[in-house]
């Protein structure tokens, strides 16, 4: 198990590291609880939640969160999405991500997501034709500060949740990656932006 979260990291950092930080945002539309509004706009900057059905703990295990996080890593890589935070919980994820040209592609690759994970989900757990995933929520960022306290917010939110003392420990999440590979002055201004006034969905304690 240990060889599958490095092999997932390794993943991340292998997709990662030819991209840069680069600033931009702020939230321009409010997002509803079901069947929320997508809005598509290309080379911009999502910050994208996604629930499990009924927010159950369906992600529990190390082997669950790394499968997830491996297709999302892949499927962004495979439209294009150049991938800033993320972080995997038991029954959500969070992720920051640059649109590509063709920004649509997010709901492709948030149903690709969705679709093949729940089938490998259901394998592991045996438990066939089980529906694992409610909906994703998506809001642009337009301002640099949003996206500063954003990607400070999904980098620790293991810790929020529990999950971990210390996000650097915390194999499903980007912190340790952004450690690695952001220089210093980029990590003071992500890390020192406040996220007490951050609006997120993140209702799933």
């Amino acid at each position: 198990m240990l060889n599958d979260v490095r092999n997932v990291q390794q993943l991340a950092v292998g997709l990662q590291k030819h991209q840069r930080y680069t600033p931009i945002m702020e939230s321009i539309y409010k997002v509803y609880p079901h069947n929320p509004p997508h809005y598509f706009v290309p080379n911009t900057m999502y910050i994208v939640t996604g629930s499990i059905l009924y927010k159950q703990r369906l992600l529990f295990g190390d082997e669950h969160k790394a499968l997830v996080l491996g297709i999302l890593l892949e499927r962004a890589a495979h439209w294009g999405w150049e991938m800033e935070a993320w972080s995997i919980l038991e029954n959500h994820y969070h992720f920051i991500g640059r649109a590509p040209e063709n920004a649509l592609t997010l709901e492709k690759l948030i149903r690709q997501l969705h679709s093949k994970s729940a089938v490998e989900l259901n394998k592991l757990d045996k438990t066939p034709g089980r529906k694992v995933w409610y909906n994703y929520w998506d809001t642009c960022i337009t301002h640099e500060t949003s996206y500063y306290a954003r990607l400070h917010y999904v980098h620790l939110n293991p810790v929020k949740h529990g999950l971990a003392q210390n996000a650097e420990d915390y194999p499903f999440c980007s912190y340790r990656w952004f450690l690695e590979k952001a220089d210093e002055s980029f990590q003071g201004m992500v890390m020192n932006q406040p996220i007490d006034r951050v609006d997120i969905f993140d209702d799933f304690d």
